[in-house]
């Protein structure tokens, strides 16, 4: 018994330390002296972050049934909702609700309501249907755990609160909600590392979907660091993706490019459902690129797979399919009650899908409904896309001086919120609208500025067509599917001063995985066999 106990402090200890390798031989040489809950626990955990998902997940089965046998139904439900989670992430929803079932069965002879009930209703609250519903369970969890005093259970449910009073278009109540969640998990009240990297990824999803960019960039440095620190790299995984959206809004595509890659790379070891968001947005930025090829690759397979039904949306809208795009957003709006945020992410390109089609009251509802959402929210993003879904109907409507007020709404909040590809598309309907060629000359002549740094193709070949209307001359095309990104630009630098993948990552503080993509897209675009001539390339270019 001795030699259990010093084993599992020593466990503890080494997984305080986020050493994962230490903790599972500790815990393995403390299930020598026979089952324990707890051993069972924390070596399942332990695997889990090393990476062995399956044997992690099993390990922890083993915890819920040795718990169960020991009488501690809190632990047990505990177990059987992070069993019921890891299904439910990985799309085995049946296996899923049977693990509810097993945690209501565990609780079933307990008087009055524990820590158990506390984590069986925050695992009810993540698989909601509504965000009402969501909010209501969240904080019937938040209320169970302040009474048994179960403090990591109180900061998880504190940050899934806030999170859907965000997406229910709550800001001001979310964000507090939020922040107190943050101060207390920054002040230690979480003792278990999962679940306060749970409540850490509620907390950036949140401030990215609300638009809160300068929040929600502090966050995610301050959550990458504490990934790095645990070494729980599919938290790591979740905020790069989330810090992508951030990025990309922001206009910094080529940083965005090696978040989601190095995001896939590590979804891909550890659970790869959890790579889907990821891939969606990459396909996303490859639309607003024009390289939709690309796109058309990543979405291939997923269709159906809801992250990524506006991205196929924006595919089928870019191909001059714009009724196919309809149908997709209408299907995904059908399955966002509550959630003003995502209502008003698909509901922006359905406006512009109906305006194709020359359905103007078709999209006049939908832009009615982004108006109602702004309004009710306040959400500064929410507020500026409505504007500009509001000042292309209007200029579609013919309405010039309409178009001209919302677009200038519009193109005030974008610029605020400095998204400069927004603010360009603002400055599109405003070029439109005016009547001095002049002061339209100069809002489109700015508009492909921005699109050109950006390498937003598409955008950029829209700006010219206004441009050509105006007669006026257009600035040189943006970057072309052949031409380098201002990243690949350095790769290729250090290619030719005959540097590894390996020491192109430590020099550019990528993974080597994200360096090997851009030297072969480096290559691709170069039409280049090896780094040799990709090399000599880089030489001409120098002495040009």
């Amino acid at each position: 018994m001795a030699e259990y106990r010093d084993a599992l402090r020593a466990a503890q200890r080494a997984m305080q330390d986020a050493d994962w390798t230490l903790a599972r031989a500790e815990f393995e040489t403390a299930l020598q002296s026979g089952p324990s809950g707890m051993a069972f626990d924390g070596l399942g955990q332990a695997m889990w972050f090393l990476g062995d998902v399956a044997d992690g997940i099993a390990t922890r089965e083993q915890a819920f049934e040795q718990y169960v046998g020991e009488g501690r139904c809190d632990d047990a439900a505990r177990i059987a909702v992070w069993v019921s989670h890891q299904n439910f992430v990985a799309g085995r929803a049946s296996a899923a609700r049977g693990w509810l079932g097993r945690c209501e069965r565990a609780l079933a002879d307990v008087e009055g309501e524990c820590a158990g009930h506390g984590w069986l209703v925050m695992e009810r609250a993540r698989h909601s249907q509504s965000v009402d519903e969501q909010v209501a369970h969240a904080r019937r969890a938040f209320e169970i755990a302040a009474a048994a005093g179960a403090s990591d259970l109180e900061v998880f449910a504190l940050s899934l609160l806030g999170r859907a009073e965000v997406a229910a278009g709550r800001r001001d109540v979310g964000i507090a909600l939020l922040e107190e969640a943050m101060a207390a998990a920054s002040a230690g009240r979480v003792r278990d590392v999962h679940t306060l990297a749970e409540a850490y990824c509620n907390l950036i999803i949140a401030c990215t979907t609300a638009g809160e960019w300068e929040r929600a960039t502090e966050w995610c440095e301050l959550v990458d660091e504490f990934a790095r620190r645990h070494q729980t790299l599919p938290l790591m995984g979740a905020c790069r993706t989330v810090h992508a959206d951030v990025l990309i809004a922001t206009g910094r595509w080529d940083d965005a490019e090696d978040a989601l890659a190095s995001a896939i790379d590590t979804h891909s070891r550890f659970v790869a459902q959890m790579s889907e968001p990821a891939i969606a947005t990459l396909a996303e930025l490859r639309v607003r690129q024009g390289r939709l090829a690309e796109a058309r690759e990543l979405l291939a397979g997923r269709e159906e797979h809801p992250s990524a039904l506006r991205a196929v949306a924006l595919v089928r809208l870019a191909e001059g399919r714009p009724r196919a795009a309809i149908a997709l957003l209408e299907r995904g709006l059908r399955s966002c009650e509550g959630d003003d945020i995502r209502a008003t992410q698909l509901l922006a390109p359905l406006v512009d899908a109906c305006l194709a089609c020359a359905d103007h009251d078709k999209a006049r509802a939908a832009a009615t409904a982004m108006a109602r959402l702004s309004e009710a929210s306040g959400i500064r993003v929410v507020v500026a896309r409505g504007a500009l879904a509001a000042a292309r109907l209007a200029l579609a409507d013919g309405e010039a001086d309409a178009a001209t007020e919302a677009a200038r709404r519009s193109l005030a909040a974008f610029d605020d919120l400095s998204m400069p590809l927004d603010a360009g598309e603002a400055r599109l309907v405003l070029a439109r609208a005016a009547s001095d060629p002049d002061v339209a000359g100069e809002h489109a002549r700015a508009a492909c500025e921005a699109f050109r740094a950006l390498g937003a193709t598409r955008a950029m070949d829209e700006a010219a067509a206004v441009m050509r209307d105006l007669g006026a001359a257009t600035p040189a095309r943006g970057r072309t599917a052949g031409e380098l990104t201002a990243r690949e630009t350095e790769v290729l630098a250090l290619i030719a001063l005959g540097m590894s993948n390996a020491r192109i990552g430590q020099e550019l503080v990528i993974s080597e995985k994200t360096a090997g993509h851009h030297v072969s897209h480096i290559l691709n675009k170069l039409g280049v066999s090896n780094r040799t001539e990709a090399a000599a390339h880089a030489a001409r270019l120098s002495s040009d």
